[in-house]
């Protein structure tokens, strides 16, 4: 995957974009000090070149019933390592999933209602074809989660 050369007026649209999804246009342009359209070409050429994936709400899940968030990680047998990813991104409990080179192949972070979901998640994660072996870590406290992106990196 190649990263795209974007502009600093990109940039700034996505920074302000990333801060609150909806921002009006009219209001990124005049921060910007320029036109509407512009604005509007400039996103619509972001969402097509895929830097813009989506505009979403973001949810605190505790708040939303989901009091336990949890870091599964996943040995694989390696001829099954793409299909059991797919299958545990398909659990709607999972909220990332990431194939990793360390000692774990899979690494997914979840969501659960309660402590009885979490374990009826992790029976459905054993039971995936290839799984070796499993580890969970559930975590106690959320010192950071940060969707936005630092774009002077």
């Amino acid at each position: 995957m190649v990263s795209l050369a974007l502009d600093e007026r990109d940039k700034k649209i996505l920074e302000i974009l990333q801060e609150d999804a909806r921002t009006p246009y009219v209001k990124v342009a005049r921060k910007l000090k320029i036109g509407e359209t512009a604005v509007r070409y400039r996103v619509r050429k972001l969402r097509e070149k895929g830097v813009i994936t989506r505009f979403i709400a973001l949810l605190d899940p505790r708040k939303i019933g989901l009091a336990i968030t949890a870091i599964v990680m996943v040995n694989v047998n390696a001829a099954e390592l793409d299909n059991t990813a797919e299958q545990l991104a398909s659990f709607k409990e999972s909220h990332h999933v990431f194939q990793s080179t360390g000692e774990y192949d899979l690494i997914a972070i979840v969501h659960a209602r309660d402590m009885t979901h979490l374990n009826q998640l992790m029976r459905k994660i054993k039971t995936l074809p290839g799984t070796r072996n499993t580890f969970v870590s559930v975590v106690t406290y959320l010192a950071k989660v940060e969707p936005r992106f630092k774009l002077d990196l």
